[in-house]
């Protein structure tokens, strides 16, 4: 069975070629030309000699990278879409078996140069991810990718407020058109909690007895309690709705988060904060908890730390509890 279909790119039109035969491999391949299409199809179907003489040599990164995007979803599609489309514009010419590791290192110090290392490693999986499709779908024999190792990553910053600044930025989300933004800021400076853990909060996971509010699931999968501070309980009564509501939802499409990209932006801009992250929140939050003498362990219960590993950045500023630990033993000595 073949099907032809027509790919618009940016400045051609072309023709992809899907040739299917059951037991063996499918066959890709693009032309220029629809009447070259036709003619590749009327040439090998029904060819067995032939199908069965087509290797990967013939397949073309475009064809590939484009299956690999109709059979591979994930969370975040338009990001996947993005980082693969910049790989097809680099390589659309090429074969797949034509793309050597020298060939892609000369885009990560080209146009991904400027990119941090973060953002360059999203695209290198995105391109491990074709490769890996190819050696699994079509039997490809070698991914060039592999040769290039993952760029070094500093997960390390720790920006978080001074008094003075969560002060002024209090100030800033009280005045904002969005009524909420005081009351979400709160929650993650008291709690700790991750954007999307926030986000994804609806009234049916407040326990306004209990002083606690339920995660169903955090980043490690994983349930967690947090308990509430009286100020955000009082804040959080202001805007009481109905149980399976969104607490910060979107006043259009409601099923969703409100995007507060902007008045976050100009909440910072009006407090005079600079450097400064919404996700910056969850470290202050760690931050004063071990200047208050809070131990890693229980920092990490806070944040919901599967591994006292990633606590341990905060440990530089646990000296009260140090203090206190070694005037507890040696006080005397």
């Amino acid at each position: 069975m073949a099907t032809i279909q027509k790919i618009f790119n940016k400045h051609s039109t072309s023709y992809k070629v899907l040739i299917r035969n059951k037991g063996l491999k499918p066959i890709i391949k693009t032309f220029k030309k629809k009447h070259l299409a036709i003619s590749f199809i009327n040439k090998i179907e029904g060819d067995r000699e032939l199908r069965l003489s087509y290797s990967d040599q013939d397949l073309y990164f475009y064809d590939v990278a484009q299956s690999f995007l109709k059979d591979h979803k994930v969370k975040n599609q338009k990001a996947l879409i993005q980082q693969v489309n910049f790989w097809i514009d680099k390589f659309y010419e090429f074969k797949i078996t034509e793309i050597k590791t020298q060939d892609i290192l000369t885009h990560f110090n080209g146009a991904l140069y400027t990119k941090k290392n973060s953002t360059k490693n999203r695209y290198r999986s995105a391109l491990n991810g074709v490769f890996r499709y190819a050696n699994l779908r079509f039997n490809l024999r070698n991914n060039p990718i592999k040769n290039i190792p993952f760029f070094k990553e500093n997960n390390q910053r720790i920006r978080f407020l001074s008094k003075e600044e969560k002060t002024r930025l209090f100030e800033a989300s009280k005045a904002s058109q969005w009524g909420k933004l005081y009351l979400l800021i709160l929650l993650a400076l008291t709690t700790g909690a991750r954007k999307g853990e926030l986000l994804n909060l609806r009234w049916k996971n407040i326990d306004f007895e209990k002083s606690l509010a339920f995660l169903e699931t955090s980043k490690n999968k994983h349930p967690r309690v947090m308990p509430l501070t009286k100020d955000v309980l009082k804040e959080l009564k202001k805007f009481i709705e109905g149980a399976d509501d969104l607490i910060f939802r979107s006043e259009i499409a409601t099923a969703r988060p409100f995007e507060f990209k902007k008045q976050w932006i100009k909440a910072l801009r009006r407090a005079e904060i600079d450097d400064f992250r919404f996700h910056d929140l969850r470290h202050t939050c760690a931050s004063y908890l071990a200047q208050n003498g809070a131990s890693l362990l229980e920092i990490a219960d806070v944040l919901g730390h599967k591994q006292i590993q990633m606590t341990k950045r905060y440990a530089h500023l646990c000296v009260s509890h140090k203090q206190k630990l070694i005037e507890k033993y040696f006080g005397e000595i």
